[in-house]
């Protein structure tokens, strides 16, 4: 959703009129349009083709008010022409249309849209930044339509039924990379080579994994950082303090004694999240090793929420996947309010699956019940409370 380096909701009358002087050409990512006409069926399609095509592809931007080129046959160059005033009654009433139309007319539904009115010399043009998928294709639903669209430099083109294979299997690669990532990273906590002094007895990790972390997303934290602290609260910790480090940046929190880190939230310059806590066991009485289950979800659910603001702040694209896992568990009891001893983790690793966070606005409580599900089946529940 970028034009010249700069993304679709920052442009401004200038970088229009750049695109004009220096004839940019049409491609994967950009796309001209005269119009927009969304009053009929057929002009809804074409234009849900469109939006799909370029987020199946490699995303990109569709200005409406530029007219094209024509060559010697009348036919469109893909050269911007000039500047066409639009001429629309009700600037507002189009925006939620827009947005409306493309979020109940395709699955998985597209969401995170920008749509960026310009005056350009007095003319209104708009433009549509559109992100990429970096998880599942996206079909037009509209009318009962059940199709997919891809973009060639030319336009947009119906995906056939092997390309079609590949795309989902891209998906597949993604998320086997996901996991490979979190397991790598995973030995290198416990093995205290990211961190010589942490706490690593038993612990709980929670990861938040944008879909395309691997595209050298590169943050700079020395201008964003101050505005995190409040938001990156380590998971069961009253207190904490911030760090920078060869990942990105960091709050953590110190054990009673001050010797060693017992909690973090880590944001990598990739924008991968990621948080740590040795905090949720405490021993009993008698010696015995003790977690509350329901502190699980009190304190993970509102850490994700946390980093999916803190993710959005530093203009990270979703789709992200989100997964959580307990470590060095094997034999030690659960809490239930009536008995402990009764109720032991069966396995070391409890490693639940990543789930998919379409966008911003998705509802992080519903999408994690059914990795709580899993946890307290794994403790011999039939599913987490309040199911």
């Amino acid at each position: 959703m970028y034009i010249l380096g700069k993304r679709a909701d920052l442009l401004i009358d200038e970088d229009i009129l750049r695109l004009i002087e220096n004839q940019v050409q049409e491609s994967k990512t950009l796309d001209y349009k005269k119009e927009i006409h969304l009053g009929k069926d057929q002009e809804k399609k074409e234009f849900l083709f469109d939006i799909t095509a370029m987020y199946n592809t490699e995303g990109g931007c569709i200005i409406f008010g530029i007219e094209e080129l024509k060559d010697a046959k009348l036919q469109n160059t893909g050269k911007p022409a000039g500047i066409v005033d639009l001429n629309i009654e009700n600037l507002d009433k189009l925006v939620l249309l827009i947005e409306d139309l493309i979020r109940t007319s395709t699955e998985p539904g597209i969401s995170s849209i920008i749509v960026k009115p310009i005056s350009v010399q007095n003319k209104t043009i708009l433009v549509l930044g559109i992100p990429k998928t970096y998880g599942l294709p996206s079909m037009i639903t509209f009318n009962q339509t059940n199709k997919f669209y891809k973009r060639r430099n030319s336009g947009k083109y119906p995906v056939d039924v092997y390309e079609l294979n590949q795309m989902f299997m891209q998906n597949q690669v993604l998320l086997e990379k996901i996991i490979s990532f979190r397991k790598n990273r995973i030995e290198n906590v416990i093995s205290q080579k990211f961190l010589p002094n942490i706490e690593t007895s038993s612990s709980v990790f929670l990861h938040v994994v944008p879909a395309n972390y691997f595209d050298n997303n590169i943050i700079d934290f020395s201008h964003v950082a101050k505005n995190l602290i409040s938001k990156l609260k380590p998971m069961a910790t009253g207190g904490w303090d911030k760090m920078y480090n060869i990942e990105g940046f960091a709050t953590f929190s110190k054990s009673i004694d001050s010797k060693t880190i017992s909690s973090y939230s880590q944001i990598f310059r990739s924008g991968i999240f990621e948080s740590y806590s040795s905090e949720f066991f405490w021993t009993s009485d008698d010696g015995t090793s003790i977690i509350d289950p329901s502190s699980l979800s009190q304190e993970i659910i509102p850490t994700a929420k946390n980093a999916l603001e803190v993710l959005n702040d530093l203009q990270i694209q979703p789709p992200f996947y989100i997964s959580f896992s307990l470590h060095n568990v094997l034999g030690k009891s659960i809490h239930n309010h009536r008995s402990y001893i009764k109720n032991k983790f069966r396995n070391d690793e409890i490693i639940l699956p990543f789930l998919l966070i379409e966008n911003y606005q998705s509802d992080i409580e519903s999408i994690l019940k059914s990795n709580f599900d899993i946890f307290y089946q794994s403790l011999g529940y039939a599913s987490s409370p309040n199911s």
